[in-house]
């Protein structure tokens, strides 16, 4: 092994099993040590981590000028106000993250499910889906499990899950990376729709080639417009560059004025499902509807998955098998 490389080793007594850093230093890091020095990161002043843990500042100092020796780097920059890391702090804070939560994932799956379900959830999802079915769901979960925190990041722009530290992300289609963990959760079928103020007094289109004369809410993503609206009726597959009269990159704007009469919007089954039982909007061009996208529950890579991610993640597919079957 190379000199000065840290590597994981299993130390076991009477009592419990130890999870261990060791570096071919005299000296190691164990499981206490990591959350430590992650904690001073978080806080930034090692006076604040004292009054937190119930430390002395000299015994939280000497463990981390004890860690910065075992790992042969300086981790954090010191001045006399706060500490800061240094690019071989972030790189430590960066794989000790993977390293506790793992750990974590392996003690609830050696509780066997007898403790009470704790800790971060992260999830990310589009605007319109994730506030509608999403959020309801996550809080009637969270108020199950009042040990768990989670955290909705609402985007409908794709994210990267693992420099993001999500556990779970809700997307449509087949994601590009081969590597990431995917389940189908449901389907994503576009449809027109309009307020029927905007109907009544513009009429409703009656093929796709119609929507040269009316006004269309158009979503972007970064830079790309989504103007083309594609088509499907048999044989015949139409593809239409719509003119946009108004353009946001958020799902729910575009929603709020299809709702307030501005124009023509195409979304997801999904995300108009109530605003169409109520009334509020109307489907047009039926009969026109494109194929559906796969709804993906999609998750990083080759992870222990902690008990509260699973779930969460058996909550979620419930859920949207439901919708499925009502839409």
């Amino acid at each position: 092994m190379t000199a000065n490389m840290p590597y994981i080793v299993w130390q076991e007594n009477t009592a419990s099993a130890e999870k261990t850093i060791r570096n071919d230093r005299t000296m190691s890091l164990d499981l206490p040590d990591i959350r430590l020095l992650r904690r001073i990161a978080e806080l930034g002043r090692m006076a604040a981590v004292a009054r937190e843990t119930g430390l002395s500042p000299a015994t939280v100092s000497a463990r981390l000028k004890g860690a910065e020796e075992s790992l042969g780097v300086r981790l954090f920059l010191r001045t006399t106000r706060s500490l800061s890391l240094t690019e071989e702090g972030r790189r430590f804070m960066a794989a000790s993250e993977r390293l506790v939560t793992d750990w974590e994932s392996l003690a609830e799956t050696v509780r066997g499910g007898e403790a009470a379900l704790s800790g971060m959830i992260r999830i990310t999802a589009p605007f319109d889906l994730g506030t509608q079915h999403v959020a309801p769901l996550l809080e009637a979960f969270q108020q199950e499990h009042p040990q768990v925190t989670v955290d909705l990041d609402l985007d409908d722009a794709l994210v990267d899950l693992v420099s993001g530290g999500f556990d779970l992300a809700i997307r449509g289609g087949v994601p590009a990376d081969s590597r990431l963990r995917v389940r189908r959760i449901g389907s994503i079928r576009p449809v027109v729709v309009a307020a029927p103020s905007y109907i009544a007094e513009h009429g409703a289109p009656q093929v796709p080639a119609d929507l040269a004369h009316h006004r269309c809410i158009v979503r972007r993503a970064g830079d790309r417009l989504a103007d083309e609206w594609c088509f499907a009726r048999g044989a015949e597959h139409p593809v239409v560059r719509v003119r946009p009269a108004l353009v946001s990159n958020n799902g729910g704007q575009t929603r709020r004025w299809a709702l307030a009469g501005a124009g023509l919007a195409i979304k997801s089954c999904l995300d108009v499902i109530d605003d169409v039982r109520a009334g509020r909007l109307v489907k047009v061009l039926q009969g026109w509807e494109p194929s559906p996208l796969p709804l993906m529950l999609v998750s990083p890579p080759q992870r222990l998955e902690p008990a509260r991610v699973a779930a969460l993640r058996e909550r979620l597919v419930a859920c949207f098998a439901r919708l499925e079957e009502a839409a």
